[in-house]
């Protein structure tokens, strides 16, 4: 499948545009639920659907990739086949759910009937149509971002409405399972969106083979992009994990987006790629990669720059001291975007293993590290190593580089530097204009 230049282009311009109108809908619709909610109520909606989204992640098989990666993937058969096991998978996790819903609830003091309601979200993403993964695989960046963004935006409608009328955590809860069922709903109508149940035994061997890798870089992807949530949901207050919340959102806006970047265009165009020689395919990549990292860099420099002045003139006093964490996580996510770039490189070869390997070893540092961290500086501490995790994932990624002969280091190393010279300059800028610098209010945590 060739792929032209001005196609990825045009992906690329389709896909950040439509993610930026999704992060004004999300950030818009999170700053009003910021005055109508408390942050106690932000803290259970972040327990819940972590919870939800790692018991959905426990028999990840990857069907999405499957569909993408394998030659296959056009053949209806193949899609009925994964669709079915799609289909069967949420009705177990729903159960599995359910069942769970209980000690769950005891574990983190929230009634065990917020846990079985999202539970349902469960069953019905499980039957929802493929056709978004189709859309994928033959690069249709138009209608699939316009799809992300109608469910966006409705989403934004359900939870500002539902909390007008009720700022509980019931509102959330309904408005998050409205979405999903008009998500599903809508699959159906896009292209290749018909679909039935179907079963081929030796496409089902090939989906769940291949899904091995995908099961266990998506449970390990999960534990380490949860593990801070479980942990400090037990170990701190829920009105401190709520505003731990509100800046892990906000931080993780730019790793999103190059998720999506990745996922919607390295991930397809390697895949494509496949068979090529390495030098070839890292001459093509080296300039799509680097053109990234400099865009993001601008982004996560000035954003670390000036990130808690903006959450003290958006958020109201309850969520203020969202205003030191947000710099100290948006520095991990520096790290998070070139892990994220190279391991979507390495799926699209078929070596999932290496991401895997990577989330294994972010989860050791943090599971060590942010327990001690919260014993000896408090919460403060804890947020440090979470966002220096990120750096024990990328040093076996960059193994699997080298090893696949497509790695990066140099050009990972130069836009670094430019990200810490950029920090500095917007900094001084800041201080010359009388508005000290962020870094004040990481050091007054660490002396309180």
């Amino acid at each position: 499948m060739a792929i032209s230049s001005k196609r990825l282009l045009h992906g690329a311009i389709w896909t950040t545009g439509a993610y930026f109108v999704s992060v004004v809908l999300r950030f818009g619709s999170n700053v009003i639920l910021s005055r109508l909610v408390l942050p106690e109520v932000f803290g259970m909606m972040l327990i819940i659907s972590t919870l939800r989204n790692g018991i959905e992640l426990v028999s990840d098989v990857g069907i999405g990739q499957n569909i993408i990666h394998n030659s296959k993937g056009e053949e209806r058969r193949f899609r009925d086949t994964a669709w079915t096991i799609q289909f069967i998978r949420g009705a177990i996790l729903f159960s599995l759910m359910f069942a769970l819903a209980a000690p769950l609830g005891q574990l983190y003091a929230l009634p065990s009937s917020a846990i079985q309601i999202s539970a349902i979200g469960l069953a019905l993403m499980g039957g929802a149509s493929v056709s978004m993964y189709m859309l994928q695989r033959q690069l249709l960046f138009v209608k699939l971002n316009l799809f992300d963004l109608m469910v966006e935006f409705v989403n934004a409608i359900f939870v500002i409405a539902l909390a007008l009328y009720s700022p509980t955590i019931w509102s959330l809860l309904f408005a998050n399972l409205m979405t999903i069922i008009v998500r599903t709903v809508a699959s159906y109508l896009l292209p290749y969106g018909r679909i039935w149940f179907a079963w081929h035994a030796a496409y089902a061997r090939e989906i769940m083979s291949f899904g091995k890798w995908i099961f266990l870089s998506s449970l390990l992807s999960f534990l380490c992009a949860s593990f801070d949530k479980l942990y400090l949901g037990h170990a701190i207050p829920l009105a401190v994990l709520g505003i731990y919340g509100i800046a892990r959102t906000i931080a993780d806006l730019p790793a999103v987006l190059v998720g999506r970047l990745s996922y919607s265009l390295i991930f397809p165009v390697v895949s494509s790629r496949r068979g090529q020689e390495a030098t070839a395919l890292r001459g093509e990549m080296g300039p799509l990669r680097l053109k990234l990292l400099l865009a993001f860099a601008i982004c996560i420099g000035f954003g670390v720059s000036v990130s808690d002045f903006a959450v003290w003139l958006i958020y109201d006093s309850r969520y203020h001291d969202a205003g030191w964490i947000l710099p100290i996580l948006l520095l991990g996510v520096w790290c998070s975007l070139l892990c994220t770039i190279s391991e979507y490189s390495l799926l699209g070869l078929g070596r999932p293993l290496y991401g895997a390997a990577g989330n294994m070893a972010k989860l050791v540092f943090m599971v060590v590290a942010i327990p001690l961290g919260l014993q000896f500086y408090g919460i403060a501490g804890a947020i440090v190593m979470i966002a220096a995790s990120e750096l024990s994932r990328y040093l076996p990624i960059l193994f699997g580089q080298y090893r696949e002969r497509i790695a990066f280091l140099r050009q990972d190393v130069a836009t670094t530097a430019l990200l810490v010279l950029l920090i500095l300059v917007f900094s001084f800028v800041r201080y010359k204009a009388g508005y000290g610098t962020a870094f004040e209010g990481v050091l007054g945590a660490f002396r309180s």
